[in-house]
Parts: structure tokens; C-alpha cells; sequence
């Protein structure tokens, strides 16, 4: 009789892919809580678009540094090209925000 306890979950993926998967998840929800500011949602103020942009900022280096080469390398040019589109687009907003006050 086997007396070892059950694993709690069976991992189907290896822990690259999943960590990639978080990672990218990551960015992509701090792209749209940028996005959200560029586009003057109510609620976001300047230190908000200067956080968001420096959280894009960091994911977009870890996601650089663990997975630029390899089977992701494309996935992860492509959606760090695109988050810094973001950050410019917020920096432009930032800059506007500034003028105004």
C-alpha cells in the first residue's frame, strides 16, 4: 500500500512555459492598465501613469532577461515592441497632464 501523499495538482507544462505564460500575463494586464490611463479613464492620476509605466517597464526586463532566446524569443519582441508603444503613448498623456496644471 502506498502511503505517500497525493500531489495536491498534476502539472501539465513544464515550469518555463508556465512561467512564461505568468510573465507574459503580467504584462499584458500592466499594458492595460496603461492603456487605461493614456485614454483618460476616470479615476487614473499622473502618479498612477508613472507607476504603470515603470511596472511595464520592469516586466518587460524580466521578460527580456529569462525569455529572449529560445522558443519564445518572436512572442517576446513583439510584446515588448508593443508595451513600449504604451509607455510612449502614456508619456505623451503624462506630458499633456503636466502642461495643463
Amino acid at each position: 500500500m502506498d502511503c505517500r501523499p497525493k500531489p495536491i495538482f498534476d502539472r501539465k507544462e513544464p515550469v518555463a512555459t508556465s512561467s512564461y505564460a505568468n510573465t507574459k500575463m503580467e504584462l499584458e494586464e500592466a499594458c492595460t492598465f496603461l492603456r487605461d490611463f493614456t485614454l483618460g479613464k476616470r479615476g487614473f492620476t499622473q502618479r498612477d501613469g508613472a507607476a504603470g509605466m515603470q511596472r511595464v517597464h520592469e516586466v518587460c526586463d524580466r521578460l527580456k532577461e529569462g525569455f529572449s532566446e529560445g522558443a519564445h524569443a518572436q512572442e517576446v519582441t513583439t510584446a515588448v515592441a508593443s508595451a513600449k508603444a504604451n509607455v510612449e503613448a502614456a508619456k505623451a498623456r503624462l506630458a499633456l497632464l503636466k502642461a495643463r496644471d
